[in-house]
C-alpha cells in the first residue's frame, strides 16, 4: 500500500445516469469538465432506440491531511462496490411547487392549491392505497468485484429486478466493471406503466402509475496492502434521457450544488469570481439555448446583439479596465434581481419560475427564475471590473493524463453535475429545489446518508416539516432524492414547454429547454443551410429563428402552422409516453464550409420518427389557445387536496 494513502473516496461524488429503451447499447457520462456527452450514434441504436447514459464511478486515495493522491484500480487492489437504489415516488407526496418558496408558506389567491394565506400542504401520493410498501420499487443492494464483470449484462446476479410495484416487477438498472475493475452503473429503459389502468390527469402527480427512474447509495470496499478500507460513499442519481446533450442548462446543477457548498462553507467562495470560470460559462449558456428555444435564438443567438460566442464581444467584457466599464454595466443590469423583490418579467434569464401559478392572478416573483444569489454577486463584482481576468480565447480542457489526481478527482464531480439542471424546479429534470439546501450534504456534493429511521409525516406534509432539522432533507436512503419527482416523468417532459402566457412573444418564457427542447433546427433545415446550390436568401431563412419547428409537433401541437397546443392532457400524456424515444435528439453538426454567415457548428434535431398527425385526427383532437387546460390540471390537483 502507497505509505501516503490513509483513506479513499468514491468520485463522482453524485453520479447522474439516465434512461433509454435501447436493450444493450450505452455511453458513459461526461468524465472532464466542459466536455458534452458524446456517442459515435448519435446515441440511438441501430433500431433507433435511445441508449442508456451510464455513469462510471472511481475510487481516490487520500492522505492524512485529506489530499488526492492517485486513483486506485484493480491492479492495486481488491474493490468490492455495493450499489443501492430504490423508487419512492408513488409512495411519497405529491408535487404542487417547491415547499421552500415564500408562496408555499403563504399561498396566493387562487393558486389552487389549498387555502389563500395559509402553508401549502401536500397530500400522500396514492393516499387511498393502505399497503404503502407495495408503491416503493426496493430491489435491494447488490454488490459487484473485479474486472469486467457483467460486461455482457447477462449476470443476474447484477441486476436491480427484484424490486415491484403492486405486484408488477420493475426493473431499476444494473451494475457492472470496466477492466480496471472501476464501476459502471445503468439505469432502468424508460418504462412507466399502471398495474390498474389508471387514466393520466397531470405533470406531476398520476396515481396508480410508476417509472423506473431511481437514485441510491454507492459504497465501495478496497482491500490494499494488507488493509481494509470502507470508501467515503457517494450516491448515483438516474434521470430521464437528455434530449439535448451539448446545450448546458443557464444555472447547472454544480452551480447549485457548489451554492449549496458555499451556504455550508463560506471559505469555498472565491474572494473575486474568475471570468473564463464564474461569468463566460453563464453567459455562453444563454447563447448556446439558441439551438433549443427560438426566443433564445432571436435574443442572443448567432450574430445577435448579446452573441456570447462572439470573440470581440467577450474580448470586451473579459476586459476588467474602465474601457469596458459602459458595456460590463449594461449586461449586469439585464439579469434579474436574485434577491426577488420585485417582478422583473423582461429581465434576463427569460425562464418560468418555481412559482409559477398559471391560473391565478399573483405578482410573485418568483413566477420568473434568476441566476442565483452567489452568481449575481459574481455578475456585480464583474459590473465593477472585480474579477480575475484569465479569459483565453484558446484554451482548452486537459486531457485526463494531463490532470493531477486532484484535478481528477474534482473534475468527476464537476462534470457530472455540468448537464444537470439548477432549476427552475417546479419540479425539474434530475433531481429538484431538496438540493439547493445545505442539510443535504455531508461534505461539497456529498449526499449525507441518513442513520436514524425516518420520522413518519402522515397523510400531508407542510414546509415547515419538510425543512426542519431531522426531516426529510437532513440525511437520505434509497430513493429519497427522486422521490420528490414527477410520476411518471414523462409526464412531465411533455407539460412544462414555453410560453404558456406570452408575457415575452410565442417562445418565451420556457422551462428546460436543455434537456426537453422547445423550438430546434430540422434536419430538413439543416440540408437547406448546407447546400452550397440553394440560394444564400433560402439557406438564410431556413436558419432564422421563425423557421424553427416545435420539438413536441404532432404530439403536443397538432397544427403546426398555427402552433395551437393540446393541452387535453388525456390525449398528450398517452402520446408522448407511446412515442417519446421517437423524439429527435438535438446533436452538433458541422456547419456549412461554402460560406462564414452561418456558425461553425450546429445543434440539429435527428432520429425523429414520430408519426405525423393526420387531417382527420387534427379535427378530432380537443386544442386550446389559453391558459384554460392547465387550470383545468391545477383543479384536479385542488380537487385531489380536498378530497
Amino acid at each position: 500500500m502507497h505509505p501516503e494513502i490513509v483513506r479513499v473516496a468514491i468520485h463522482p461524488a453524485i453520479g447522474v445516469a439516465r434512461v433509454g429503451n435501447s436493450p444493450g447499447e450505452y455511453f458513459l457520462a461526461p468524465e472532464i469538465p466542459g466536455e458534452a456527452p458524446s456517442d459515435r450514434d448519435d446515441f440511438r441504436d441501430p433500431e433507433g432506440r435511445i441508449k442508456r447514459q451510464g455513469v462510471r464511478f472511481r475510487i481516490f486515495g487520500l492522505d492524512e491531511g485529506g489530499n488526492v493522491v492517485r486513483e486506485i484500480t484493480a491492479d492495486q487492489a481488491k474493490i468490492t462496490w455495493t450499489v443501492h437504489v430504490a423508487n419512492k415516488k408513488s409512495a411519497w407526496y405529491q408535487f404542487n411547487q417547491a415547499l421552500d418558496i415564500p408562496a408555499s408558506q403563504s399561498l396566493p389567491a387562487d393558486a389552487g392549491m389549498g387555502v389563500a394565506g395559509q402553508p401549502l400542504a401536500s397530500f400522500l401520493r396514492n393516499y387511498d392505497v393502505i399497503d404503502r410498501g407495495g408503491l416503493v420499487i426496493d430491489p435491494g443492494p447488490r454488490s459487484i468485484s473485479g474486472t469486467d464483470a457483467n460486461a455482457d449484462g447477462g449476470d443476474a446476479a447484477c441486476r436491480f429486478d427484484t424490486g415491484s410495484f403492486q405486484g408488477v416487477s420493475v426493473y431499476l438498472g444494473e451494475v457492472r466493471t470496466d477492466r480496471k475493475g472501476r464501476l459502471v452503473f445503468l439505469g432502468g429503459h424508460g418504462k412507466s406503466g399502471s398495474p390498474s389502468g389508471a387514466k393520466l390527469t397531470t405533470f406531476a402527480n398520476n396515481d396508480g402509475w410508476h417509472d423506473d427512474i431511481s437514485d441510491g447509495s454507492v459504497d465501495a470496499t478496497v482491500e490494499i496492502g494488507g488493509r481494509v478500507l470502507q470508501a467515503e460513499g457517494a450516491w448515483v442519481v438516474v434521470a430521464p434521457p437528455d434530449f439535448a446533450p451539448g446545450v448546458p442548462a443557464v444555472v447547472t446543477g454544480h452551480d447549485l450544488l457548489f451554492a449549496a457548498a458555499v451556504d455550508a462553507d463560506p471559505s469555498l467562495k472565491p474572494a473575486r469570481p474568475s471570468f473564463s470560470e464564474h461569468i463566460y460559462p453563464l453567459l455562453w449558456r444563454m447563447t448556446q439555448t439558441q439551438w433549443v428555444n427560438a426566443g433564445f435564438a432571436r435574443d442572443f443567438g448567432w450574430q445577435s446583439r448579446y452573441d456570447f460566442s462572439d470573440p470581440d464581444l467577450i474580448a470586451r467584457l473579459a476586459d476588467p479596465s474602465t474601457a469596458s466599464w459602459a458595456l460590463r454595466q449594461s449586461i449586469a443590469s439585464q439579469f434579474r434581481d436574485a434577491d426577488y423583490d420585485e417582478l422583473q418579467a423582461n429581465a434576463w434569464p427569460a425562464y418560468y419560475g418555481d412559482a409559477l401559478v398559471l391560473n391565478a392572478s399573483t405578482t410573485d416573483p418568483r413566477e420568473w427564475m434568476a441566476v442565483l444569489p452567489l452568481q449575481a454577486e459574481w455578475i456585480s463584482q464583474c459590473a465593477q471590473g472585480s474579477f480575475e481576468a484569465d479569459w483565453d480565447a484558446d484554451r482548452k480542457p486537459p486531457s485526463w493524463q494531463e490532470m493531477t489526481p486532484a484535478q481528477q478527482a474534482a473534475g468527476l464531480d464537476k462534470a457530472a453535475l455540468e448537464w444537470t439542471l439548477g432549476g427552475p424546479f417546479h419540479p425539474g429534470c434530475e433531481f429538484t429545489w431538496p438540493m439547493r439546501h445545505a442539510m443535504m450534504y455531508s461534505a461539497p456534493f456529498r449526499i449525507k446518508r441518513r442513520t436514524t429511521p425516518e420520522p413518519a409525516y402522515g397523510d400531508v406534509i407542510s414546509p415547515r416539516e419538510a425543512l426542519s432539522a431531522g426531516g426529510p432533507l437532513d440525511g437520505s436512503l434509497p430513493g429519497d432524492i427522486t422521490r420528490w419527482m414527477a410520476v411518471p416523468w414523462l409526464t412531465d417532459t411533455s407539460s412544462c414547454l414555453s410560453a404558456y402566457v406570452e408575457y415575452y412573444g410565442d417562445y418565451l418564457p420556457t422551462f428546460w429547454p436543455a434537456r426537453v427542447p422547445n423550438d430546434v433546427l430540422t434536419a430538413e433545415g439543416y440540408q437547406t443551410i448546407r447546400d452550397p446550390e440553394q440560394p444564400l436568401e433560402d439557406r438564410q431563412e431556413a436558419f432564422a429563428f421563425t423557421a424553427r419547428k416545435r420539438w413536441l409537433r404532432d404530439i403536443v401541437y397538432p397544427d403546426e402552422e398555427g402552433w395551437v397546443e393540446r393541452y387535453d392532457v388525456g390525449v398528450r400524456l398517452p402520446l408522448f409516453i407511446k412515442e417519446w424515444y421517437k423524439t429527435g435528439i438535438i446533436v452538433a453538426k458541422p456547419g456549412p464550409s461554402d460560406t462564414t454567415v452561418f456558425p461553425a457548428k450546429m445543434w440539429v434535431e435527428t432520429g425523429r420518427a414520430v408519426a405525423p398527425i393526420t387531417v382527420d385526427e387534427k379535427t378530432t383532437v380537443h386544442t386550446d389557445t389559453d391558459a384554460a387546460p392547465m387550470k383545468r390540471l391545477r383543479n384536479r390537483i385542488t380537487g385531489r387536496l380536498k378530497r
